[in-house]
């Protein structure tokens, strides 16, 4: 499947902001992690799939969600991406179980095996995205779920994957069954200063990686808005060197009683990157796109735990993940 799909640059990626709004309403949330098997229909392929869902009841019949979906490898493309659904729900057998369909939008990252003088490009789309799910609720906050997605690229190859995991309710229910009602409001992350450190990957077809550290300054502006400011170090890998500076707008959400906090943030990263070029190396600095989804514990009234996976979204075949964990003080 060797096709030069450079579908769209990097600045197109509002998909996962809109994605951020699912944290900041006042109703009750999911959260569930999947994994199972997934069939392409060029050239016919199968893979593994997971991915992770972060559901907000609007009400009894209705939610949206955000999640991040990981399609495998098949031969020659490596996807992933995040989507954003509407959902419509029905309850059987007094709530235990739930019904629903999900529409939305899928913004894609594909690794692609390319044959016109590189070895591979970073390819980025958007593709419509319908699911189908059955939840059982448990007595307690637990629940377990089947779900089945269709991707139906016009620009990229289609996907249909069958998924199985378990999901907590981050809420206390009443009773049984899907959350529908209004939560507490969360408390303002206030001044927060961080030290990271963890792994880079370049997603190339061989994802080569190189240690990573991260210094993180963050301001929380009312409940659920924060913005940071960061400078990160992506190590030194085979294919290329960088480090820069990066600024994100947040949207966050805390529960248990403030103790965790998960948030999604998104801004522009300006980097001095050493890679490989056609003329043997190029040093230069790039503006690319950082997404960040991160989790907060907190230790004490001023000691946190945090674990955070970056997206560097490059315009110029050098995406990268970056997985970082640290500890963090709030003054």
């Amino acid at each position: 499947m060797k096709k030069n799909r450079r579908i769209a640059p990097v600045l197109r990626w509002p998909a996962a902001l809109c994605g951020l709004t699912l944290a900041c309403a006042a109703h009750a949330q999911e959260f569930s992690l999947l994994g199972g098997a997934l069939r392409a229909d060029q050239p016919g392929e199968g893979s593994y799939s997971w991915g992770f869902t972060y559901l907000q009841a609007l009400d009894e019949y209705n939610a949206i969600s955000y999640s991040w979906l990981n399609e495998g490898h098949l031969q020659d493309n490596h996807r992933d991406g995040l989507a954003l659904q509407y959902w419509r729900r029905a309850s059987f057998f007094d709530r235990r179980l739930s019904l629903a369909a999900g529409v939305g939008i899928y913004n894609f990252f594909d690794t692609i095996a390319h044959d016109d003088g590189k070895p591979y490009v970073d390819g980025h789309g958007w593709a419509p995205i319908v699911s189908i799910t059955a939840t059982w609720y448990t007595d307690a906050r637990f629940f377990y779920q089947l779900r089945v997605n269709q991707v139906l690229a016009t620009q990229s190859y289609k996907t249909t994957s069958v998924l199985f995991g378990v999901g907590y309710e981050l809420d206390a229910p009443n009773g049984h069954g899907a959350l529908s009602g209004a939560t507490r409001q969360s408390v303002s992350s206030g001044d927060q200063i961080t030290a990271l450190a963890g792994w880079t990957e370049v997603n190339s077809l061989s994802s080569p990686g190189a240690m990573a550290e991260s210094v993180e300054y963050r301001h929380g502006f009312g409940a659920y808005f924060d913005g940071t400011l960061s400078w990160i170090d992506e190590g030194h890998t085979p294919l290329n060197t960088r480090d820069g500076v990066a600024a994100q707008a947040w949207l966050r959400r805390s529960f248990f009683d403030d103790k965790l906090t998960l948030g999604v943030g998104a801004g522009p990263y300006f980097a001095v990157d050493t890679h490989r070029s056609p003329d043997g190396q190029d040093t230069g600095g790039r503006v690319s796109i950082l997404l960040t989804m991160s989790a907060a514990y907190s230790l004490t009234k001023h000691w946190i735990a945090r674990a955070s996976w970056n997206r560097v979204m490059t315009t110029y075949d050098k995406d990268s993940d970056i997985y970082l964990g640290g500890i963090g003080y709030r003054f």
